[in-house]
């Protein structure tokens, strides 16, 4: 038998290696698209989570306690992130703060020296989270209980004009000593203002602010100060943040989970004795990021039918052209009795062998070319990683595409094996044509279209993202009608082109038998009589042509989509996020800069 269907290879090894390409290029293009589709989805997941819902992601506690429940308090924090981020691994930053401290007199205006005076705290930062511009670090506190050294803010020190080196009275304004020395050795500011460390910070690393009074600082101070030191602890923040580097998509359902109840259950905790307030929007975050991901997937699932619809009609055009040279030899495999599974066998037998080297080698082939897709274009420009190595769903992926296209190719030999040849009669029009299917079809795009015009167009595309849709539970997924609706108009309109083929053929052969031309009378007569022969061909060009137009529309809509969603999250060209002006003033300050045109707030 294996003889047998080798020579039968061997005889028709063009057409063959014809279908070989064809399989092999299905397979690997659609292999891509799911691997590509699952490790961009990954890859913006984590870049999402580590950038612009950084600070949502964050797990945010502060509390009022004394120094000698610090310890405690630490470990409930700790256990309170891990089971918020679900077991990953985790940071914790904190800000130890004093109270409030009234600033000398003299570095306010004369005008207002008869109000309030200005107020300033002292607190132990994360030094990793600043840089200094000016000075040293200060040390901690000496035992001869000299001054107390601190770090200025570069925007405070420039509003006071206080340099390293300047010794300053500080006036207690809450509980301890009444009046502290302090002397300035450096000057720093923060290495990133959008860190979301700064939440932790009242003043949000601006280092001043002006309401109703104005508050300097914090004076960064070494962390001795408040354990034995001068200084009276009055509040610790802490910031959890978790490392996304392994979060995968499926993962998205189980870290909700865990993070939802993750705060009530830490200000539950007797560590704090009810003196203690916990927030993180990871689950909100990641109920967007989760809507982001099917959007992403849905647009690439619209892509992967269009090039299935695409592939399979090349694949059965293909196989057609087999089944009908080896008519002959089906012919006189009937004639000596042979069985429809004894004629149908061999031709499944030879799809498998196409779809092996398809199945083992489109895998093989995905992991260069995402390195090739994340080596050129927008996510080279982005520096977005992509993770190319082969996975379970990319080798499933590939053997079921690959098995697909083997029964495409089979699919005309199974369907014939048992049909006479010789009484089968050239039809004008396929069967499923000539009872509706174009007509059919056309419907059924249209109203797929209806209801993606209608969801996009009443307000719900923003909540459901145009093809998403929920269940009674609250569930988001894709709606496969709406996904299908440009494929179903591609092969509408494409099976629509098989009724005006002979109509088509038939004016083509008027025309060609007005000429002088005998090849063009005889090729009109010949299309005329048998339309199907070249509808093969037709189609498939008209199918390509097709896709192309819809892929240059996706692609557009893609880029304005992009350009779009920039220009709403930046708002403007430039954005001030720290300015030395106070808040009263810098809109106008901002306005009168040559060059800009306007000044907006933003919170």
């Amino acid at each position: 038998m294996s003889g047998f269907i080798f020579l039968r290879v061997r005889a028709h090894r063009l057409l063959l290696s014809a279908a070989l390409l064809s399989v092999l290029l299905t397979t690997t293009v659609l292999a891509t698209l799911s691997a590509f589709s699952d490790a961009i989805g990954d890859a913006g997941l984590r870049q999402a989570l580590r950038t612009r819902a950084a600070a949502s992601a964050a797990l945010q506690v502060k509390a009022q306690l004394p120094a000698d429940r610090r310890e405690a308090a630490d470990r409930a924090v700790g256990k309170g992130a891990r089971e918020a981020f679900d077991g990953l691994p985790f940071t914790v930053r904190t800000l130890v703060r004093s109270g409030p401290y009234a600033l000398p007199r003299a570095l306010q205006p004369p005008a207002a020296r008869k109000g309030e005076p200005d107020l300033t705290h002292l607190a132990a930062l994360d030094r990793s989270r600043v840089t200094l511009t000016g000075g040293g670090w200060p040390a901690a506190p000496a035992r001869d209980g000299g001054p107390l050294q601190v770090a200025l803010p570069e925007a405070a020190a420039a509003r006071l004009g206080v340099r390293p080196g300047h010794a300053l009275t500080l006036d207690n304004r809450l509980s301890g000593p009444a009046r502290l020395a302090v002397r300035v050795t450096g000057v720093y500011r923060p290495k990133d203002r959008a860190d979301p460390y700064w939440r932790l910070d009242e003043l949000g690393g601006r280092g001043v602010r002006t309401l109703g009074f104005t508050t300097y600082g914090p004076l960064l101070t070494d962390p001795a100060a408040f354990r034995g030191g001068p200084l009276v602890q009055d509040s610790v923040a802490w910031l959890a943040t978790a490392d996304f580097r392994t979060l995968t998509a499926d993962r998205l359902p189980a870290l909700s989970a865990a993070a939802r109840p993750a705060p009530r259950r830490l200000m539950a905790d007797p560590a704090f004795a009810g003196q203690v307030s916990a927030v993180t929007e990871l689950p909100d975050a990641l109920g967007a990021l989760q809507r982001a991901l099917l959007v992403n997937r849905s647009a690439i699932l619209i892509v992967a039918l269009q090039l299935i619809l695409l592939a399979g009609y090349a694949l059965l055009l293909v196989a057609r052209m087999l089944s009908t040279e080896r008519t002959g030899e089906t012919a006189l495999l009937r004639a000596r009795g042979g069985a429809r599974r004894q004629i149908a066998g061999p031709a499944f037998a030879e799809s498998l062998l196409l779809a092996v080297p398809a199945a083992v080698g489109a895998p093989l082939l995905t992991g260069p070319l995402l390195q090739l897709l994340a080596d050129h274009g927008a996510l080279a420009r982005i520096g977005l990683p992509l993770d190319s190595g082969l996975t379970g769903t990319t080798w499933l992926t590939g053997g079921a595409v690959a098995l697909g296209c083997a029964i495409a190719v089979a699919a005309p030999a199974l369907l014939r094996a048992g049909a006479d040849e010789s009484r089968v009669r050239a039809k004008r029009l396929p069967g499923a044509v000539r009872a509706g299917a174009d007509i059919g079809l056309l419907v059924i795009a249209g109203v797929a279209y209806w209801q993606l015009q209608r969801r996009t167009g009443d307000g719900d595309g923003g909540a459901g993202g145009g093809v998403l849709t929920g269940d009674t539970g609250g569930q988001l997924g894709i709606d496969p009608v709406l996904v299908a609706a440009p494929a179903l108009a591609l092969l509408a309109g494409t099976v629509l082109t098989l009724r005006l083929l002979p109509l088509a053929a038939r004016l083509a052969e008027r025309a060609a038998a007005g000429g002088r031309g005998l090849a063009a009378a005889l090729a009109g007569w010949q299309i005329s009589r048998r339309p199907l022969r070249g509808a093969g061909p037709v189609l498939l060009l008209v199918l390509a042509g097709a896709l192309g137009m819809l892929s240059i529309g996706q692609g557009a809509s893609w880029d304005r989509s992009q350009d779009d969603q920039a220009d709403f999250r930046a708002g403007a060209a430039v954005r001030v996020l720290a300015s030395r002006t106070p808040q009263l003033g810098q809109g106008g300050a901002l306005a009168d800069v040559p060059g800009v045109a306007a000044a907006l707030p933003m919170g």
